[in-house]
């Protein structure tokens, strides 16, 4: 096995969460030829503030054949990418394609321009996204203002980072319940996972819980949370669904704010399993245009209202973006 490397970095417009410290991301393609001659292609983007490594340590470890699991997972596209390319196939060419649709994520509210709630929904999204977690009072604020905006079919999904700990989330909850019940959807990892508080929140209070921070251990046996964020870039996602202690929870599958070609890897996780989960997968998230400055890449990908339409190509596509790429050999 072989693996070159061609390394970026994402410069965010704005803050991605409330954990972000770093004023943008390292990341890496990799190209992969395989023992069998095979070439494939993925994506290694670390997340300092979810655990990952620096990319140095990721790819030395890549280098060892003893990668973390964001680097397992790396391996596991660039495998799949590689059968697809030799067999001249595009992983998005299916006879049927479930159609998946993406909510709209708002990385700050503080910032988004609020004319923009009717012009989102004429476009027919009916799912939003909002990270919280910087200044919950003034977020919670032009939260209520944002509501006030829209239609009483959008539905509003919370994303808290864990900014909380339990008391104060529900003193928050409490405070604020009135509005926020009609309005949403699911509260996602508003305080650090712990299944006693989460199913006590939960059955209490009837406050449906997303799970998106916790380790693959937790996920397949999640008490407490209705909904399972996925995250294929650094998760096994059939060992998530196909725990038996996860058959009527649902779920929405995400990109890892990643580069394009992990969104659309990420994609394709989904794709494959949309027909066995039906109804319990949620409108995802795989669209990320206005969180990162321009990207050619990105530009490949294209954007139909909630929906995405995948790259021209073989494999995860991106052909002839990767074939400009300046490759180094990993060593």
């Amino acid at each position: 096995m072989k693996i070159w490397y061609s390394s970026y970095q994402l410069v965010p417009k704005g803050p991605v969460n409330s954990r972000a410290k770093t004023k943008f991301r390292k990341g890496a393609i990799l190209r992969i030829r395989f023992d069998d001659g095979k070439v494939g292609f993925s994506d290694l983007c670390p997340f300092a503030e979810m655990g990952d490594r620096p990319l140095e340590r990721e790819l030395k470890q890549l280098l060892q054949l003893k990668p973390s699991p964001l680097g397992e997972r790396s391996f596991y596209f660039a495998r799949i990418d590689a059968d697809a390319r030799a067999g001249e196939k595009n992983l998005f060419d299916l006879p049927v394609v479930p159609k998946i649709k993406n909510h709209f994520l708002i990385s700050d509210i503080l910032r988004f321009d609020l004319t923009r709630v009717s012009e989102l929904e004429a476009a027919g999204y009916t799912e939003i996204k909002v990270k919280m977690g910087w200044d919950i009072s003034a977020e919670t604020e032009r939260l209520d203002q944002f509501c006030a905006r829209a239609s009483d079919q959008l539905r509003i999904r919370l994303d808290f980072n864990m900014s909380f700990n339990r008391d104060r989330f529900l003193h928050w909850f409490e405070k604020h319940q009135s509005w926020l019940r009609p309005r949403v959807e699911f509260f996602e990892d508003p305080f650090a996972y712990d299944n006693r508080e989460w199913s006590e929140v939960s059955n209490r209070w009837n406050i449906p819980l997303a799970l998106d921070f916790a380790p693959l251990a937790v996920k397949v046996a999640a008490e407490g949370a209705a909904v399972l964020i996925v995250k294929p870039a650094v998760e096994n996602e059939s060992a998530i669904i196909q725990s038996p202690q996860n058959q009527t929870k649902k779920y929405v599958f995400t990109h890892y704010l990643d580069f394009p070609l992990g969104q659309m890897a990420a994609f394709y996780s989904a794709l494959q399993v949309a027909p066995k989960l039906g109804a319990r997968l949620l409108t995802c998230g795989f669209q990320q245009r206005e969180i990162y400055e321009h990207l050619t890449f990105q530009d490949a990908i294209k954007i139909d209202g909630p929906y995405i339409v995948p790259p021209d190509g073989m494999g995860f596509g991106f052909d002839k973006l990767l074939e400009n790429q300046k490759w180094i050999e990993l060593s």
